[in-house]
Order: C-alpha cells, then sequence, then structure tokens
C-alpha cells in the first residue's frame, strides 16, 4: 500500500476497544476482534458529528500529533494530545470554545508558533445571528519547554457574525489571515487588517460569478504558490465548481479575485477538502451529486501551477464514498485520500460504514477502482463517518494520523 520508509502503521484489523481512564489519558483495552482502529472516548452528551465538518482540520501535527476535542467531563471543547505510544488521547486541559455546539477548523503556524482555532455554531444552512452565536477565531501560544499552548490576552476575537456549516480559515505571505464561509446562500470571506491577529474587516461577498449559492453549499479556502489565496465553492444551482484566487497583499475590489469555473466534468455536491503543494498545485478532494451506478461521485481535482485543471476518480456511485479528505507526502510523492464506505455487507456509506483510504502518485493520480482499503471500522455498527486530519502536508517525521467519529456509539476513532 505504501513505500516502507514511510513511518505509518496500517494493520488490516486490530481489537475493538473500551477504554478505562488513568488520569485525563483515555487509554484502549484489547476487547473482540474485527474492529480496525483506535476507540477513543464518547462525546455524549453532544451528539452529532463533531469530527465533522467537511473542509475543515481538527487536528495538527507539532512536536506531536493535536487535536480539537470534545470533554465531556468539562462540557466544552479542549486541546487533546495524542501519546503514540499508548495510542490514546490526553486531555491538556487548555479549553477552545465553552459552547458546545460548536466546531473547529484548526490552523498550525511553525513560523510565529501559533495555533488559530476557527471556531463556529453549527448550522446547516449559514445565516446571520448575533454576537453570542459569531464566529471566533482563538489564537494560541506554544511553549516548547511544557509542551503546552496558552490562549493569547485578547482572544477570541469575532471573525463574523453568522452560524455556519463551515469556517475554514489560512494565513497568506504577509502575515494576513483569512476565512471563509457561507451565509444566505452566498459565499463570503473575511480578513485581518493592520498586520495583527485581532482585528477583522468587513465581511464581503468574493466578487464574480457562480455565488449564487443553495443553503446546503460551503466554500474553503488555502494559501497556495507562494502568494496567492484561493476560495473554492460549491455551487448546486448551476452545479458546478468555482475558484477564485486574490493575491496577496492586493485590496478587496472586484479586479483583485480571479473567478472560474473549476472542469470537474460532474455536477456538484457539497464536500470540498484542499491541500496545497510546493510547486503551487492545488488538490481538492470533492464529491459530485452524480446518480447513475458508473459515474465518478467522489474526485480528486488538481489545479496545476499555472492554472489548468486535471481530474482522477477517487469512486463511482456504486462505490457509495462520502466526505473525502485529501493528505499530500512530498517526500514519497504519494496522494493519500480518505472517505467514508460501506461497511461490508452493506452497500451504501452515505449515512456512514467504515472510513476507507486511497493512495496514488503525485506525479499522476490514477487511483484503483472499488471502496479502498478500511482505516477505521467499528464492526457491527456502520456509522463511522466524517474522516479530519490535519492541514499540513505529511512525511516519515509526522505519519499520518486520521480522526473520525461513530455515530451509533458517540464515540471518536483515530488511526496512526
Amino acid at each position: 500500500m505504501r513505500a516502507a520508509a514511510r513511518v505509518l502503521a496500517l494493520p488490516v484489523a486490530l481489537a475493538a476497544f473500551a477504554f478505562a481512564t488513568l488520569g485525563t489519558v483515555a487509554r484502549p483495552a484489547t476487547a473482540a476482534g474485527g474492529d480496525i482502529g483506535y476507540r477513543d472516548q464518547s462525546y455524549v452528551p453532544l451528539g452529532g458529528s463533531p469530527t465533522g465538518s467537511k473542509p475543515e482540520s481538527k487536528l495538527w501535527f507539532n512536536n506531536g500529533w493535536w487535536a480539537s476535542m470534545f470533554s465531556p467531563a468539562a462540557g466544552d471543547h479542549h486541546i487533546y494530545k495524542l501519546d503514540r505510544a499508548s495510542r490514546a488521547w490526553a486531555d491538556t486541559g487548555v479549553a477552545i470554545d465553552p459552547r458546545n455546539s460548536t466546531r473547529a477548523d484548526a490552523l498550525w503556524d511553525a513560523g510565529s508558533q501559533k495555533l488559530y482555532v476557527a471556531s463556529h455554531v453549527y448550522t446547516t444552512s449559514g445565516k446571520a445571528t448575533t454576537s453570542g452565536s459569531s464566529g471566533r477565531l482563538y489564537r494560541y501560544s506554544y511553549d516548547a519547554a511544557g509542551d503546552r499552548y496558552s490562549l493569547d490576552p485578547g482572544f477570541p476575537v469575532t471573525v463574523n457574525s453568522a452560524k455556519t456549516e463551515t469556517l475554514v480559515i489560512d494565513k497568506d505571505s504577509t502575515g494576513t489571515l483569512w476565512a471563509t464561509w457561507t451565509q444566505g446562500s452566498r459565499v463570503y470571506v473575511n480578513h485581518t487588517l493592520g498586520g495583527g491577529d485581532a482585528a477583522w474587516g468587513r465581511p464581503y461577498i468574493v466578487p464574480g460569478s457562480g455565488t449564487t449559492l443553495t443553503s446546503d453549499d460551503i466554500s474553503s479556502v488555502i494559501h497556495f504558490g507562494g502568494n496567492k489565496i484561493g476560495v473554492m465553492w460549491s455551487n448546486q444551482v448551476d452545479h458546478h465548481f468555482y475558484f477564485s484566487v486574490h493575491d496577496d497583499g492586493s485590496d478587496d475590489s472586484a479586479s483583485s479575485w480571479s473567478t472560474s469555473v473549476v472542469p470537474a466534468g460532474a455536477s456538484s455536491d457539497d464536500h470540498i477538502n484542499l491541500k496545497t503543494d510546493s510547486a503551487g498545485r492545488v488538490y481538492a478532494a470533492v464529491k459530485t451529486s452524480e446518480t447513475s451506478k458508473s459515474r465518478p461521485l467522489v474526485l480528486l481535482l488538481v489545479r496545476a501551477a499555472g492554472g489548468p485543471w486535471s481530474s482522477a476518480t477517487f469512486g463511482t456511485v456504486s462505490d457509495s464514498h462520502t466526505r473525502p479528505i485529501v493528505l499530500l507526502d512530498e517526500q514519497h510523492g504519494l496522494i493519500d485520500m480518505f472517505a467514508t464506505c460501506p461497511q461490508p455487507p452493506k452497500t451504501s456509506g452515505q449515512a456512514g460504514g467504515d472510513i476507507c483510504e486511497k493512495t496514488t502518485s503525485m506525479s499522476s493520480p490514477s487511483f484503483s477502482p472499488g471502496i479502498g482499503t478500511p482505516l477505521i471500522r467499528e464492526a457491527g455498527s456502520p456509522k463511522m463517518n466524517d474522516a479530519t486530519s490535519t492541514k499540513q502536508n505529511v512525511d516519515s517525521a509526522t505519519g499520518i494520523v486520521v480522526m473520525a467519529n461513530n455515530a451509533s456509539t458517540d464515540t471518536y476513532w483515530h488511526m496512526q
């Protein structure tokens, strides 16, 4: 499945795990066979799917793997760290958001040694709201000696006044933070002002065509090519994906944005997950709305540094994948994609199933047919969904950690 040099454990089947608490560390204990991955703590009474939403990243790597997770004991979201030896997540006690109905997108900036977490009240249809339900940015400083984060004074700050399905952030080469979301069936962006992280401008609709959406559509943002911000969104009104480019340091005028249709060759759905490489290529894991069995349901779209797009089919309608994410391993020239897939004997993964993986070459992406290799599974409970990982590219030093959740047993799961 992979080059042997990659530091990554992928057993075909592992034991199911009950967990016992030792301090703040949930330690897996072996149980019946058939499961794959590591069962983590319950997130009751949170409910829902805390590892969603599609373009967001709940994990990051910095001297180990960290995550935004819900702490049932505290009743809010905390920063957790993965103990790779015991394969268990430890609650660091550092709070993120006391609003338990929120979801988050995490950005680790190694240059500034800052962790940024965009947290928003989750709803399936973005809409304006009061300040108490606004989108927030939390900023943390990292203490390497103590291996710990602390919230910076003056944070959190308000990014928008909206409840949204997603809220995604990235930072450009000037140090400006960008955020995107959909609200009122339009695609919005906002950014910081004056070279700091605390002051945010006035949100505005991305200029150009294709920004009148359905209430179900979403957007994502990525910094790429060294000096560009890209915003991608789905449009289920005209059935296209769009990508808009803004040069770092340019103003907010319409002329500073260049918007175009992404030639996916299939109708759009509201699933987008973005990555970029050192050559300035953009990689988008997307889901379509196709219905014929042989048509592509999940695609990898690749934007060349010069602008043209190409595509590779990850799975067809008959494979029934959903909620794909993509990770890049430039060290070994590999692309890893993960998505919800059916747990046999079921043939649909649309309401949950297992988390499956496929790997392909960065030089010539082409995925093998079928559902892929099961990576996370709770045997007899085909409700695993919403794989999430990091915004960062991975290598032998980081390995790969993927997290998901089971909506039937209300538990986090992960594989490293």
